[in-house]
């Protein structure tokens, strides 16, 4: 099943200011593998949701509008 693509994420990223790169940077990952994730390609680990949280300043209360499930995305069916 793809991943869902994280658009409200990259919009809150650009309201701070802040690029994929600097993603990247904070979480010691390559921009490639950002990419990826802000892609739906590969999924994020808790650690790195948690840690994007905190530097773009989202509540956990907000942590499903910015990482939905993928289960629940409109027009994917569950297997």
């Amino acid at each position: 099943m793809k991943i869902p693509r994280y658009g409200k994420l990259s919009a809150r990223l650009r309201e701070l200011g802040l690029s994929q790169t600097d993603l990247a940077y904070a979480l010691h990952l390559s921009p490639g593998a950002i990419s990826q994730r802000m892609q739906g390609n590969t999924a994020w680990n808790i650690e790195e949701m948690y840690r994007t949280m905190e530097l773009c300043r989202i509540s956990p209360e907000e942590m499903h509008i910015y990482f939905p499930d993928p289960a629940t995305q409109r027009g994917r069916r569950s297997a």
